[in-house]
């Protein structure tokens, strides 16, 4: 086959997310471009736009690695053709490659300069998404005043554009910036009204993740009957779809859920996978996280030191990162561990509120119900 005809079928393959499929398809089609190449037969588009896909694969499937490199092979054929929408499209890859990996900074300029072009050449469709890559930068950062409104700025852009995924997307960001900022009901709808959008227009990945959503937003109002049904139904999605990265966070959500009903044998297996499938993403975030449940669980069946062990291996994992949510998030299980003072507990609760997060509206005890 030719590289288009290879290039068309793999992108049937990603349309319906497919992304493994279609990953080795691309770079099939990827591989013939280059030969091409050697030969003096260059196609700089082509190679341009398969790099583009591939990186999007990649990243997909939790290679940010992988990822990043090929968003920066497809940069520099946009570079070389002097076309600012394209090189804007491989920065915005690029950026959110590099979210996944950690590099915030790096994430955040690429991030800034792909939306001065667009902005410049008047292009909606690219400023919409672009937005939508920052809200989810600024929710890593703990940001999440600034989360909710460039997450709401990205979904009135899709709303004039009438373009279902994107509002399914920003629906999901909100739904997930709200439960973290305490607001439980509003976070079910966002995720509910993100699903009405995926399930219309057939999106797997989106209702696997709106599935999620909806389950972590029962988890959060105590009907966890509901929570598992919802997470149940996001794992079957993400295994026909073959995703680590999202999946990793239902499995974690799951583990919650069983040590919030005292099933802490089956809380632990759960968080301890999730810990492989963190640690395979290299999800630092995720890490992090787990490890603060994991010391959760020592806690409650008595073990002290177990526990306070995991709050250490957290704070090793946080050094230097700018993951303010999850440093309160650490104070506060520290706190709880070592039956903290009060004033503590209201110093605590305004850095909270300081976020946007009312999480500690009532005074937390064990086990504590994390968003």
């Amino acid at each position: 086959m030719r590289p288009d005809e290879l290039y068309e079928k793999a992108e049937e393959l990603r349309a319906s997310s497919r992304f493994k499929e279609a990953l080795e398809i691309y770079e099939k089609a990827l591989s013939l471009l280059n030969s091409r190449k050697t030969q003096g037969r260059e196609d700089p588009f082509g190679r341009l736009e398969i790099n583009k896909r591939v990186g999007d694969c990649y990243r997909m499937v939790g290679d940010f690695f992988r990822a990043e490199n090929a968003y920066l092979e497809a940069l520099k054929v946009a570079e070389k053709l002097k076309d600012e929408l394209e090189i804007a499209d491989c920065k915005l890859g690029l950026g959110l490659a590099q979210r996944g990996l950690g590099k915030l900074k790096e994430a955040e300029r690429n991030f800034m300069e792909a939306l001065t072009i667009y902005e410049e050449y008047d292009d909606p469709e690219g400023e919409a998404f672009c937005l939508w890559a920052l809200g989810g930068l600024y929710r890593v950062q703990g940001e999440l005043k600034k989360t909710k409104e460039t997450f709401e700025d990205a979904l009135f852009i899709y709303e004039q554009l009438e373009d279902l995924k994107g509002q399914g997307y920003c629906h999901c960001g909100l739904g997930g910036t709200t439960r973290v900022m305490g607001e439980y009901e509003l976070s079910f709808k966002h995720y509910s009204k993100a699903n009405s959008l995926f399930s219309e227009i057939n999106d797997i990945f989106g209702m696997a993740y709106s599935f999620c959503g909806i389950g972590n937003a029962y988890r959060m109002k105590g009907k966890f009957k509901e929570a598992f049904e919802n997470f149940k139904k996001a794992t079957d999605l993400y295994a026909q779809i073959g995703d680590k990265v999202s999946y990793a966070w239902t499995v974690w959500a799951e583990g919650n859920a069983y040590k919030m009903i005292n099933e802490l044998e089956e809380a632990r297996k759960k968080l301890e996978k999730a810990l492989t499938l963190f640690s395979e993403t290299k999800d630092i975030r995720g890490l992090i996280l787990t490890k603060l449940t994991l010391g959760e669980i020592e806690k409650l069946k008595g073990n002290t030191e177990r526990a306070l062990q995991f709050l250490k291996d957290a704070e090793e994992l946080l050094d230097e990162k700018p993951y303010k949510l999850e440093k309160c998030h650490l104070k506060l299980y520290r706190w709880l561990f070592l039956n903290g003072r009060e004033e503590e507990l209201q110093n605590l609760k305004n850095q909270y509120q300081k976020l946007g997060s009312k999480i500690l509206s009532t005074k937390p005890k064990l086990p504590f119900n994390l968003p």
